[in-house]
C-alpha cells in the first residue's frame, strides 16, 4: 500500500475512533445527569429538559423537550423578552395629572384627576418627587376630589388566579391588576418590637398612614433572641380596607416589612397620591373615586415611570406576579389586534396574551402547540415545553439590542432574587454568580419546579438551557425543596459533564 493510502487511511481509523470515544463520553455524560434526575425524591416528577449551544444549535443533553408542562413563573421569560423587544430597555410609562378647574395662586378650584397608564413600577420614590415637585410649582390645595382614571384596563382586575385574594389575604402575589397601581397594588406592613418584653410591637403601614385602613394590632414583643413569629392579614369589608398583624417580635430586633395585596385598588392608589402629597403641605378636600378624564380638563404634571430595563430587572429578580400582568395588559393595549392604541379598555388580558402569542409565533418562529392563559405563570393552566421555552433564550441572545438588558434581569445562582439561597451546599457552590436564570415554583394542584437561563461552558461557550419538573396529577408530590436541590445539581453537571 503506498504511503499516502496508508496515512489517509490511518486518519480515517484515528477519526472513527475518535469519534467512538467522543459518542462513548457523550453516553457517559448523559448517563450522569439521568441518573441525577432518577434520584429518588418525596415522589415521582415527569421532566421536560433541554441545553443547548448557542454558537450553532447541538443539543448537548435532552430529556422529554416536547412535553408540554407547567412551566409557573418560568413563563415570565416570554413576558419579559416580549416587554423588551416590542417597547424596547429604554422606553418608560407616563402617569398625567390633571385638575378640572381653574387654578388661583395656591388653589385648584376643582378635582385632581389622576389617569394610569400601566405603570408597574409606580412606586413610593416617584410619589415623593411628583408631591415635591407639586410644592415647588406653587400649588397647596385641590377644592375637589380625587379621581382616579383606569379606563386604560376597563374590566375585571382580578382574573381567576387572583380571585382568591379579593377578600382576604395573606399574599402579595395577588394583587389587582390596574392602569394605575402604587407599590404594586401591595401595603407595605411594618413591624417593629416595642420598647420592652411585654409591650405592644408598632404596627404602621410604609411611608405613610392611609385614610380608610384600618390597623389592628394584635403583637407583642418577646423576649430578645427569641424567634420572630409574625402574621399579616388584610380584610376587605367593602366599606374598610383592616390589616390584621399578630405574634410576637422579639427586643431589640430589626424592623420587618411584610406585604399584602390591596382589596381596593382604587381606593389604595388614590390615598397613596394623597398622602404623599399631604407631607408636602398639599391637601385634596374631596374623597376619593373613580371616574374619567374630562375632555377639558388641564394637565398639569406627568410622573416619568423608571425604563423598560428596570422594570423588566425588577419583574424577574423578585418574580413579580403583579409587574408581569400589568405588563401584559399594557403589552395589548400598545398593541391591540383592533381598535386605537391605548384606547379606554384596550389594555385587557386578551389582547396582551394575543401579543405574546404573535411575539412567540412571529418572532421566535415557534410552531408547535402551546397553551399562555397568563404572563405571570401564576395561572396553572399554562403548558408550555422545554423546547419553546430554551428556543426563546436562543432569540434573545441573537438580539444584541435587547439582550445585555434581558441577561442582566435574570438572577444570579446564589447572588440575589429567587437564586439567593441556593446553589449553597458544598457540592453546588462552586456555581455561585456564574448561571443566570428564571425560577419557577407553584404547589397547587401539583408541585412544579423549573429553572431556564444561561451559563458559559468552558468547552461550548454559551449555553442556553430550560429544566422543568411537574408532580404527577392524583398522586403524592414531590418536595420542592427535593426538586430544586436536584435541580441545582443538574446545573452543576451540565458544566462538568458535557
Amino acid at each position: 500500500m503506498k504511503r499516502a493510502a496508508w496515512s489517509a487511511l490511518s486518519l480515517l481509523v484515528v477519526g472513527l475512533a475518535s469519534a467512538s470515544l467522543v459518542a462513548a463520553k457523550s453516553k457517559a455524560d448523559a448517563e450522569v445527569i439521568d441518573k441525577l434526575f432518577s434520584e429518588a425524591t418525596q415522589a415521582p416528577a415527569t421532566q421536560g429538559v433541554l441545553a443547548v449551544r448557542l454558537t450553532d444549535g447541538k443539543v448537548l443533553y435532552e430529556k422529554n423537550p416536547d412535553l408540554l408542562m407547567s412551566p409557573a413563573s418560568v413563563t415570565k421569560v416570554i413576558t419579559a423578552a416580549a416587554a423588551l423587544t416590542r417597547f424596547t430597555p429604554v422606553h418608560t410609562f407616563k402617569t398625567r395629572l390633571h385638575h378640572s378647574g381653574v387654578r388661583k395662586n395656591e388653589k385648584i378650584l376643582g378635582d385632581l384627576i389622576v389617569v394610569g397608564d400601566g405603570d408597574p413600577y409606580l412606586v413610593s420614590e416617584k410619589l415623593w418627587q411628583m408631591a415635591a415637585d407639586l410644592r415647588n410649582m406653587g400649588v397647596r390645595e385641590f377644592t375637589g376630589d380625587l379621581i382616579v382614571d383606569n379606563s386604560l384596563f376597563e374590566g375585571d382586575s382580578r382574573d381567576a388566579s387572583r380571585k382568591f385574594g379579593e377578600k382576604s389575604s395573606v399574599n402579595a402575589y395577588d394583587a389587582p391588576v390596574s392602569a394605575l397601581g402604587v407599590n404594586f397594588n401591595t401595603f407595605a406592613v411594618a413591624v417593629a418590637p416595642g420598647e420592652s418584653a411585654g409591650k405592644p410591637a408598632f404596627v404602621g403601614v410604609d411611608p405613610y398612614p392611609l385614610r380608610g385602613l384600618v390597623i389592628d394590632n394584635e403583637v407583642h414583643t418577646a423576649k430578645a433572641k427569641t424567634a420572630r413569629n409574625v402574621a399579616v392579614k388584610r380584610v376587605s369589608t367593602g366599606k374598610e380596607e383592616k390589616v390584621v398583624a399578630s405574634g410576637t417580635m422579639p427586643e431589640g430586633a430589626p424592623i420587618a416589612k411584610i406585604y399584602r395585596s390591596v382589596g381596593d385598588h382604587v381606593k389604595a392608589s388614590g390615598e397613596y397620591v394623597k398622602a404623599f402629597l399631604k407631607q408636602e403641605g398639599i391637601v385634596v378636600r374631596g374623597v376619593v373615586k373613580e371616574g374619567r378624564l374630562p375632555a377639558t380638563a388641564s394637565l398639569l404634571y406627568e410622573i416619568d415611570g423608571y425604563d423598560m430595563r428596570k422594570v423588566v430587572s425588577g419583574l424577574m429578580i423578585f418574580s413579580n406576579n403583579y409587574v408581569a400582568d400589568v405588563l401584559v395588559k399594557r403589552l395589548g393595549a400598545a398593541f391591540p389586534q383592533s381598535g386605537r392604541p391605548d384606547g379606554p379598555g384596550s389594555g385587557t388580558y386578551a389582547n396582551g396574551i394575543q401579543v405574546l402569542n404573535d411575539f412567540l409565533r412571529k418572532e421566535v418562529g415557534i410552531k408547535s402547540e402551546f397553551v399562555l392563559k397568563n404572563g405571570s405563570g401564576l395561572d396553572t393552566d399554562n403548558r408550555l415545553t422545554a423546547r419553546q421555552i430554551t428556543d426563546v433564550l436562543a432569540y434573545m441572545e441573537g438580539r444584541m439590542e435587547v439582550f445585555p438588558e434581558f441577561l442582566g434581569s435574570l438572577p444570579a445562582t446564589g447572588w440575589d432574587g429567587t437564586l439567593k439561597k441556593r446553589f449553597g451546599k458544598s457540592e453546588t457552590e462552586s456555581l455561585k454568580g456564574l448561571v443566570r436564570a428564571k425560577t419557577g415554583t407553584l404547589s397547587e394542584p401539583v408541585s412544579v419546579a423549573g429553572l431556564a437561563g444561561y451559563f458559559r461552558h468552558p468547552k461550548h461557550g454559551m449555553v442556553a438551557f430550560t429544566i422543568l419538573e411537574n408532580g404527577n396529577q392524583g398522586k403524592t408530590q414531590p418536595s420542592i425543596t427535593d426538586l430544586r436541590e436536584r435541580q441545582d445539581k443538574v446545573v452543576v453537571a451540565f458544566m462538568n459533564e458535557m
